[in-house]
């Protein structure tokens, strides 16, 4: 049987877009989906920012006379031109990985965008200031609509792509305005990451749904956040912090895990002794100290040593990974 196609693969635009969007429905998912992009773009192999400069901040702002309620996520990672492009790409499978080879979380570039694309009725963006470059594209339109899952730069491309001779104070002054802040009401922990970096990234959205009035119920909504799974190693790997009209919220402490409470009566520590050996089930001892023979660990007897010892191995950077830890 012989095929002659003709043209690319055709899709719907607006079925596409509703299939690639509709599993993000609730703010909890699209913030969750927001840090885990800023976790993904400190790694070794895109910002590269160090383990003790992680950090970022999370922005809320209420609907007033002066203005729209606004959701945001700030980080210094520092968005590039290629950051911004890839980012417009719909179901992209090497949105996250880009041709590395660090084993990381694999997405398709769809989490932060469908938020943006479902979950507000104003514009929503991301902008990246780096290396005195500034780099702008957003969504722009009625929710749900193909209009609005069309990508442009904003508020053009002569404003929004690659700007040179930018000041990253000035920069960020104007994006926190929106937020009716000013530089210094970031935490003294990011301000001092920032001003070492002189970059950062900001992704936000205006008019968010389902809150009446515009008003965020802050509380309850970080509450989730904290709980989701897709927000656990962000959480864990970096500083957050939240603002929440103008007021640093935890005391001006990062966000933290909440603490899992043990059964009652097995609060602990328990403390047991470990014998220096041990025998296994085939009756060969076994040190259970560092100084162990090593013999024994590399040629396991039995087959369930053999598999137990091959799980236990890390494992190997595939050919030509240029990726550190």
């Amino acid at each position: 049987m012989t095929i002659e196609r003709v043209g690319n693969i055709f899709f719907d635009d607006q079925g596409t877009l509703m299939a690639s969007t509709r599993w993000i429905s609730t703010h909890d998912e699209g913030i969750a989906e927001w840090l885990k992009n800023s976790r993904r773009a400190y790694q070794v192999d895109r910002s590269n920012v160090a383990e003790s400069d992680r950090v970022c901040v999370l922005l809320f702002r209420d609907a007033d006379a002066s203005g729209a309620a606004r959701i945001g996520v700030l980080d210094v990672g520092g968005a590039t031109l290629e950051d911004i492009e890839t980012w417009s790409k719909w179901n992209d499978p090497r949105a996250s990985s880009r041709g590395s080879d660090l084993l990381e979380e694999e997405t398709q570039g769809n989490g932060g965008k469908a938020y943006m694309f479902s979950l507000f009725t104003g514009s929503s963006r991301i902008i990246g200031v780096a290396d005195r470059t500034r780099n702008c594209k957003g969504l722009e339109g009625p929710a749900k609509t193909v209009e609005r899952g069309h990508p442009g730069f904003m508020p053009s491309i002569a404003e929004g792509r690659e700007v040179h001779d930018v000041d990253f104070r000035s920069e960020l002054q104007r994006a926190l305005s929106c937020y009716g802040l000013e530089f210094h009401d970031l935490a003294a922990a990011f301000i001092k990451v920032i001003e070492k970096r002189e970059s950062f990234t900001l992704v936000e959205g205006e008019n968010p749904v389902d809150f009446y009035r515009g008003r965020i119920d802050v509380q309850t909504l970080i509450q989730r956040v904290l709980r989701h799974d897709q927000s656990t190693l962000a959480i864990q790997q970096m500083n957050i912090y939240a603002i929440h009209n103008g007021i640093t919220l935890n005391d001006g402490k990062p966000l933290e895990l909440e603490r899992i409470r043990p059964y009652p009566g097995l609060e602990g520590p328990f403390i047991h002794e470990i014998p220096e050996e041990l025998l296994d089930e085939d009756g060969v001892t076994q040190a259970t100290t560092q100084g162990g023979t090593k013999e024994r660990v590399r040629s396991p007897r039995s087959r369930r040593q053999r598999i137990a010892w091959q799980r236990l191995q890390p494992a190997r950077p595939a050919s030509g990974n240029r990726g550190t830890c």
